[in-house]
């Protein structure tokens, strides 16, 4: 394992982001949105709802999961 002493890392503005940066608004609400709609989608299983819940939550937490994986390749980390 590989211990980095933080004394020697480059300046926050030459590594690329601010340290601990979260991506900010555009990680952090689909995020939410998946969350959200997991939850929905549970609580639509519990009380019996119809399928178009079903499918509306599951379309959007894929597209959520989806844009989320992009987002993480794009950053490269």
């Amino acid at each position: 394992m590989t211990h980095t002493d933080p004394s020697h890392l480059p300046p926050a503005s030459r590594r690329g982001t601010a340290p601990g940066g979260g991506g900010g608004v555009g990680h952090t609400l689909p995020r939410v949105v998946l969350v959200i709609s997991v939850v929905g989608n549970t609580v639509a299983s519990y009380t019996g709802t119809g399928v178009g819940v079903h499918l509306a939550a599951g379309v959007v937490t894929a597209v959520c999961a989806t844009l989320l994986v992009v987002l993480r390749l794009r950053s490269g980390r």
